[in-house]
């Protein structure tokens, strides 16, 4: 965007929808046509993204490489992955370098993460959600007050540890009659 003048149509057109490029290329819609008044025509999402990527070969280059590795992430190939980690990016311009050489300094961790089918996600979302309540509740004046309304909040998450408590006390109780 910053290669082409100030006034040009493509700087803006890349400033505009500089996130389509970013969106899954299987994911992009391919068959409503919208009117586009920044390219006076009715353009698909999918149309848009080449019409972007006709404006730089580099540009067009970065994106394919970036559609490769999320289709192997998104497939958890790891063959893949190390394949596309093994190939030669240095005809890819010098911003798209720094992603290619975490991606190598990672890839046992990358690899590890696409074997297994659990994530942290569920866990950064209640911790995200905790700080947020910390940061709107700092009136409360206790910390039980503070524990019940995470607890309430995020309900969800402790629903099976609550039943799996209750199981070990029935047992426990049921041993101890015994």
């Amino acid at each position: 965007m910053k290669s082409f003048k100030k006034g040009d149509t493509r700087s803006k057109h890349l400033k505009k929808y500089w996130k389509l490029l970013q969106k899954n290329a299987w994911e992009l819609k391919g068959q409503h046509r919208y009117w586009r008044p920044s390219f006076r025509a009715p353009l698909t999402e999918a149309e848009i993204v080449d019409r972007l990527l006709s404006y730089d070969d580099s540009l067009k280059q970065g994106y394919e490489v970036y559609q490769h590795f999320l289709s192997a992430i998104r497939r958890r190939d790891v063959p893949d992955f190390t394949k596309l980690l093994k190939e030669n990016y240095k005809e890819l311009p010098e911003h798209y370098q720094p992603v290619i050489t975490t991606f190598k300094k990672y890839q046992t961790e990358i690899k590890r993460a696409l074997r297994v089918p659990y994530s942290n996600g569920p866990l950064e979302c209640l911790n995200n959600h905790i700080k947020v309540l910390k940061r709107m509740a700092y009136g409360f004046r206790n910390f039980q007050n503070y524990r019940e309304r995470i607890f309430l909040y995020r309900e969800k998450y402790f629903k099976k540890t609550t039943q799996m408590n209750k199981t070990r006390t029935t047992t426990r109780l049921d041993r101890r009659a015994a």
